[in-house]
């Protein structure tokens, strides 16, 4: 049963939930009706796409930092993780016929860019951790444009991006060890560990205050904002306080992960 929970794990269930829900919530606040079931599987699928391709390329890396994940623990070989990778674009291929020709060329582009990340920028300064943001954010703009509404989603597509933009900064400074020995040039790596994990706090600083603004302008619902102010301001004032001192990259790295969650519900009861 162990060894069948750390197979699936090369598809990491989180963040396909997280992609998905991202997606659905631009859709919701875009104020359409006819829930795009078909688009979200889409979007499960690249996102356990490029999970997969990520381990591909990062075995040496993990065997450093994450040893227990399926490649570097041998559960599965490259061989077989590289079908399962085809395998996936095949079933999107089928999925992505009954879409309209802007969300194919959205996913398309997607598709490109992890496997471009994870073949060659995540190693890479700043750009890798930019890939990775825009993608991200970027999915609440690809559920509200589907809806027909994408200015509804740019707000919280700017605010995901800088979220996960410092917490990949963070996860640069918690897998620096692996990262390092392997040649890579993280923001870690190139500007040490202490002032990247301050560059994150600066971000989680402005974070906290950005957060209310769309309440307080009257954008936003009194739930969005009772759903921020219990769960992603202390998620962030915790992360802010760790990252200025230059501690904690895991945890800060876990308490974010869940914060995803919560924003992404919050932007749901947004309008």
């Amino acid at each position: 049963m162990r060894n069948i929970l750390r197979l699936f794990s090369i598809f990491r269930l989180h963040n396909i939930v997280a992609a998905v829900m991202a997606v659905a919530a631009g859709f919701l606040i875009s104020g359409a009706e006819n829930f795009p079931l078909i688009l979200l599987g889409a979007v499960a699928i690249t996102t356990a796409a490029g999970n997969v391709i990520n381990d591909y390329y990062d075995i040496d890396i993990d065997r450093i930092n994450r040893p227990g994940k399926p490649l570097p623990s041998g559960i599965l070989s490259k061989k077989q993780v590289l079908c399962l990778y085809i395998i996936l674009l095949v079933f999107l291929a089928f999925i992505l016929i009954f879409l309209q020709p802007v969300i194919i060329i959205w996913i398309i582009t997607w598709v490109v860019l992890l496997h471009l990340y994870s073949f060659l920028f995540k190693r890479r300064y700043f750009i890798g951790n930019l890939i990775v943001s825009l993608v991200t954010g970027t999915g609440f703009l690809l559920g509200s444009y589907y809806g027909g509404n994408i200015e509804a989603g740019v707000l919280p597509a700017s605010f995901t991006f800088f979220f996960i933009f410092g917490r990949e900064i963070v996860k640069d400074c918690e897998d620096i060890e692996g990262d390092y020995l392997c040649g890579s040039r993280t923001m870690a790596i190139v500007l040490g560990k202490t002032k990247a994990m301050k560059a994150a706090a600066v971000i989680f600083f402005l974070l906290i205050f950005a957060f209310p603004l769309p309440y307080f302008t009257g954008s936003y619902s009194r739930l969005y904002f009772m759903i921020i102010i219990f769960s992603i301001i202390p998620i962030l004032l915790a992360a802010f306080v760790f990252a200025s001192r230059g501690v904690r990259p895991g945890l800060i790295s876990i308490l974010l992960k869940v914060g995803i969650f919560f924003g992404i519900i919050a932007f749901c009861y947004a309008v």
